[in-house]
């Protein structure tokens, strides 16, 4: 190449994926093909073995690759000529225009990749006030974040990587709660406590009847397991009613049943009786009329005057 004007361009290209090789231009001039790096992604590729360049007159050209990109893929060609001088003028020597040139060329690329580079890097703005941008040392920054002082802006180390990692795996419930906090989310369950608030407090007024409820637990959950019984005897309240309105005879019961035992153990007897009863009272009847009889002659006998003449017929 025979290039002998730098133009004012940045030295770094890039291109997305498009599925070809190329060629992929760049429109900075360069003196040698070493001028040049070239990355896939974040991989410096190898000339020959993985692209080719060639070159306009005026230092330009374009490169073309060994494979074709893919869609996720970025390409990046940028300056890359070393920070060296290899031409040295001697004393009484040949001070050739062309070996001038090239210097000269060399030194404005030198330029132009050092301001591309720094454009990449964390700069201050040209109008912002002045004030120191030393790092804290290694040792007090070890394990941290980069910070800038609330005051000074000037850099120090900030909270540890390890609470910067914790809060970043919260930090969706962190904006969940600040939504919740000023009202974005309107329809988060959190939110829905606003509308039960007095239940809310009602329960909190409560607390104590709650604990008393919560260390009968396992008395609760008998009654539990007792449900159908319960339903059972609520089912036949009536009964259980009448049953109490007759609580003390049901008491008096209690009191003899010791003779209840005995009257149920002589039940058959009492059946037997029972089934007998209708001869029991013809029984009953025939004694009382003859001993009815019986008295009546008794009577007559005994008012009877007995003379000695009938004596002695006697």
């Amino acid at each position: 190449m025979t290039t002998s004007i730098i133009s004012n361009v940045a030295r770094r290209v890039q291109f997305t994926g498009n599925t070809t090789t190329g060629p992929f231009s760049f429109n900075f001039n360069i003196l040698t093909n070493a001028d040049l790096v070239v990355i896939k992604n974040t991989t410096t590729l190898t000339i020959t073995t993985d692209y080719t360049i060639a070159t306009n007159l005026d230092g330009t050209g374009s490169v073309t690759l060994g494979s074709a990109l893919v869609a996720s893929d970025v390409l990046t060609i940028i300056g890359g000529r070393s920070l060296e001088r290899t031409t040295d003028f001697v004393t009484a020597g040949d001070l050739l225009a062309s070996s001038l040139n090239e210097q000269f060329n060399s030194l404005v690329i030198m330029a132009q990749q050092l301001d591309e580079k720094v454009g990449r890097a964390i700069i201050v703005n040209a109008g912002d006030e002045s004030v120191s941008l030393e790092m804290p040392t290694k040792d007090n920054r070890k394990g941290t974040v980069l910070a800038f002082n609330a005051t000074s802006g000037a850099p120090e180390a900030g909270p540890t990587i390890a609470d910067v990692s914790s809060i970043a795996a919260i930090t969706a419930d962190i904006a969940a709660l600040a939504d919740i906090e000023d009202g974005t989310v309107a329809t988060d369950a959190i939110s829905g406590l606003a509308a039960i608030k007095a239940n809310v407090t009602t329960v909190a007024g409560i607390s104590t009847n709650v604990t008393s409820v919560a260390g009968n637990a396992s008395n609760i959950n008998t009654v539990a397991a007792d449900g159908s019984d319960i339903g059972t005897v609520a089912g036949a309240i009536s009964n259980v009613n009448t049953v109490a309105g007759i609580s003390t005879s049901v008491a008096a019961c209690g009191g003899i049943s010791s003779d209840i035992t005995s009257v149920a153990n002589d039940a058959t007897d009492i059946g037997n009786v029972a089934a007998s009863l209708t001869n029991i009272n013809l029984v009953a009847s025939n004694i009382n009329s003859g001993a009815l009889t019986a008295i009546n002659d008794y009577g007559s006998v005994a008012n009877a005057t007995v003379s000695t003449n009938d004596y002695g017929s006697l």
